[in-house]
């Protein structure tokens, strides 16, 4: 064996063990290695693990073998080894620290492999299987006979080249040529380790150290590896040594990748020759469409904002010319409004609060000096069906039936601004009630707050939802939302219950604390208009949305999921629609008064 040239081929092949149709897996707890073998006549290793694992692999020489770590893993009950013989000489597994679980290949004296042939293919976050190209005699590749020339072909065939890596006074610039590259980002479940895929993208044979210390931003080191071939892909991984820091990222128009943390400047503003300044901010394609304009090149990120539930767009190193007019939606147009916010004196954020059931598509970059924000409209979204139980709804007879009613006929409204905010009680992991049948009270707040905003939108009322599907959100931000948009009324709905063994109390109640007492009286005798059912009341209550909302507030409790009577109606999507109808026709009925 030539030892010299089995080093220096080996020293630098270093494989992150993502490749193939599983990229998004991500530990996010400790995982345990279940159960492994290898299938010789193949050349595949195939593991499974309790639990999500993100393998990570490197080739190293003295003997030849490839290493395949399992970040966040223990060893279960499980054989250590098998003897394999011929080139590959055996299949190790051992516990390399108190959090790493480790996979040995060991190949026989003499042979190697050529990494970029080596396949990892999730068939799940916890199964996967490796699949290994024929070993070769080193000596071979020593004389160029068998592994191809990664560099050279790769970067002509590739559309971008990673160039150099700086790291600055702000960030980490990855600079690129060619194309803008597709970012994919992913952190560990414990975020010891941060890595940025980019995709279409090979590494320059110039590019001078892949694996470096950093020791800036709470980052201890970096990592560079060309992970595929075909398609190119190439990966940086950063070694947190600060796991509470976050990041930001963003594909930059004059080439490269920038890496900074969160809060602070983009690392490349400074090169750009002071602010961008943004010329115009136009809705277009019938509302679909948010287009910006700039003099310069822009620097964005963009996302959900917790403050306003509208999405934002904060674009770095920027401020909105004083010409520039925020377009408005008018009634009926996806985007309900766009406005401007100065979080920092160098960057502008525009918040664009999309209509009910409209879907955010994300932002693209036409071009260096243009952004482009495209939505989707669409009807309400519906939640999960509720619980098809067979033996549900029940067939016992209700005592009050809700009769008929035709299309509800509502008010005109006035023609000055009216917006509310309307907050589908509970939520995410927390369920609210549940009633007969498996009525989850969660699911019936989401599907008539988002049916009481369409039609209200409809009607030329603004709406705020606190959320638009099942995710967590406490109560303190449900009321600072509401008084952040300046809202005109504030509506919290919900379903009521009491103990499984009183299926006999039923009837809708609405809350206010203060000056919501007419907007409560409004929409309780609405929805008593279209269902007969017990009328419990119109009542003073200190509930938390209703004391710290700026704005009349009311709470509407639509009747008991536990209560025979309640629970047929509210199983039933005919009549949650009638009772989306009935609340929105009361809140606009308070509206058109003026109160």
């Amino acid at each position: 064996m030539n030892t010299k040239v089995g080093k220096t081929l080996l020293r630098h092949w270093l494989l992150p063990g993502i490749v193939g149709a599983f990229l998004a897996a991500v530990p996010a707890e400790a995982a345990v290695l279940q159960s492994w073998r290898f299938q010789a006549a193949g050349n595949q290793l195939s593991f499974v693990a309790a639990g999500g694992v993100q393998p990570q692999a490197q080739l190293i020489a003295d003997p030849v073998r490839l290493v395949i770590d399992l970040p966040g893993t223990t060893l279960g009950n499980i054989r250590q080894s098998q003897r394999v013989g011929g080139a590959i000489r055996e299949i190790r597994v051992g516990q390399v620290d108190s959090r790493t679980a480790r996979i040995v290949v060991e190949l026989a004296n003499g042979y190697t492999i050529d990494p970029s042939q080596v396949r990892f293919r999730g068939l799940s976050a916890e199964s996967w299987t490796v699949e290994l190209p024929s070993p070769q005699r080193i000596e071979d590749v020593g004389r160029g006979r068998t592994v191809p020339n990664q560099n050279s072909g790769d970067i002509a065939a590739a559309s971008t080249v990673l160039q150099d890596i700086q790291v600055g006074d702000t960030g980490i610039v990855l600079q690129t040529s060619g194309s803008p590259p597709q970012i994919d980002v992913k952190q560990a479940g414990d975020r010891s380790w941060m890595s940025v895929d980019l995709t279409g993208v090979t590494i320059s044979p110039s590019l001078g150290r892949r694996n470096r210390a950093v020791n800036s931003f709470g980052v201890d080191r970096l990592q560079v590896m060309q992970i595929s071939s075909s398609p190119p892909v190439t990966r940086v991984t950063l070694n947190m040594g600060n796991r509470a820091q976050d990041w930001e990222t963003q594909v930059s128009s004059n080439g490269g990748v920038l890496l900074w943390p969160k809060g602070s400047t983009p690392p490349t503003l400074a090169a750009q020759g002071g602010p961008a300044t943004i010329e115009s901010v136009q809705l277009r394609n019938n509302g679909t469409e948010l287009v910006v304009r700039a003099d310069k090149p822009l620097t964005f990120t963009s996302g959900w904002d917790r403050q306003t539930a509208a999405y934002g767009i904060t674009i770095y190193s920027a401020r909105l010319s004083e010409d520039v007019e925020l377009p408005r939606g008018g009634s009926g147009s996806p985007v309900l409004w766009v406005r401007q916010r100065q979080d920092k004196p160098n960057s502008v954020t525009l918040l664009l609060q999309p209509g009910a059931g409209v879907e955010i598509l994300g932002v693209n970059q036409p071009s260096a000096q243009q952004l482009s924000l495209q939505v989707r409209p669409g009807s309400v979204a519906v939640t999960p069906p509720l619980p098809s139980n067979p033996d549900y709804p029940p067939t016992y007879p209700v005592a009050n039936p809700p009769r008929p009613v035709s299309e509800p006929d509502y008010p005109r409204l006035p023609n000055q601004r009216v917006v509310i905010v309307v907050d589908p009680g509970h939520g995410g992991s927390d369920a609210g009630a549940i009633g007969i049948g498996g009525l989850r009270e969660k699911d019936l707040n989401l599907e008539v707050s988002l049916q009481v905003a369409q039609i209200l939108e409809q009607n030329g009322i603004q709406v705020v939802l606190t959320r638009r599907d099942d995710r967590d959100v406490e109560l303190e931000p449900r009321t600072v939302m509401a008084n952040r948009v300046n809202a005109d009324l504030f509506v919290s709905i919900h379903a009521n219950a009491i103990d499984m063994s009183r299926p006999d109390v039923n009837g809708i109640e609405t809350y206010y604390y203060e000056s919501g007492r007419a907007l409560a009286e409004y929409i309780h005798r609405s929805i008593l208009e279209s269902f007969d059912v017990n009328d419990r009341g119109v009542r003073r209550a200190r509930f938390y949305v209703l004391r710290h909302t700026n704005m009349p507030a009311v709470l509407v409790e639509m009747g008991f999921v536990t209560g025979r009577d309640d629970a047929r109606m509210l199983a039933d999507p005919a009549q949650r629609q009638r009772m989306a109808q009935a609340i929105a026709r009361g809140i606009m009925r308070y509206a058109q008064a003026g109160r």
